[in-house]
């Protein structure tokens, strides 16, 4: 039997990219639930110091709600250490550079760039923009780089060097569990990160 030739474009695509694409359509839906229900913030309250807790609040419900599910999830597993909790916790908080710039990077707009990037990865660095502004171009750059935001953010407010790096990698795709250095005590903690982070 003959095969159907695929085209280049998706020959093109990455392996599993559908099922990313069904994972965040997924993780859409989640968010649209949590902006509408009450967080307990309890678990924040009690691992975040006074003023990584103002950083935390400044996340919109649904990221707040995601950054604990996170956190739950890897408690579900095994015991969290203080500074991959802090980590769980802050990990999204980068995102709010946008917002307090005035550009809009809602769960409206996070849902397709999200679809973009894992159709046409680098369609979305062509189009972000690093100067601050209102702009869809600016809320992109945000998208792509809020880890390295969040991870200065979480220095600012007395974060210990290990979380900072735990916030600056966590969608560092090429530190993923498969890699050589991946047997580190530092690597260990993020993997438990990213994969707590794609379930949640």
């Amino acid at each position: 039997m003959v095969g159907v030739a695929r085209s280049p474009a998706a020959r093109a695509r990455p392996a599993g990219w559908w099922r990313k694409i069904r994972y965040r359509l997924s993780q859409f839906g989640t968010g649209l639930l949590a902006g509408v229900q009450e967080v307990d913030e309890t678990p924040a309250v009690t691992l975040l110091s006074a003023d990584a807790l103002a950083l935390f609040r400044r996340m919109p419900r649904d990221a707040r709600r995601h950054s604990l599910r996170v956190l739950q999830t890897m408690e579900a597993a095994a015991p969290v250490p203080a500074e991959l909790a802090v980590a769980a916790l802050l990990h999204d908080v980068g995102k709010v550079a946008a917002r307090e710039a005035g550009a809009y990077l809602g769960l409206w707009l996070r849902g397709p760039m999200v679809l973009a990037e894992a159709i046409a990865p680098k369609l979305l660095t062509q189009l972000a923009t690093a100067q601050p502004s209102r702009s869809l171009r600016y809320a992109i750059y945000v998208q792509l780089h809020h880890p390295e935001i969040g991870a200065a953010w979480a220095r600012a407010v007395g974060a210990s060097d290990l979380t900072c790096w735990l916030i600056a990698e966590h969608q560092n795709k090429a530190r993923r569990a498969d890699t050589p250095e991946a047997d580190t005590p530092e690597a260990v903690l993020l993997a438990r990160l990213q994969a707590a982070d794609d379930q949640s």
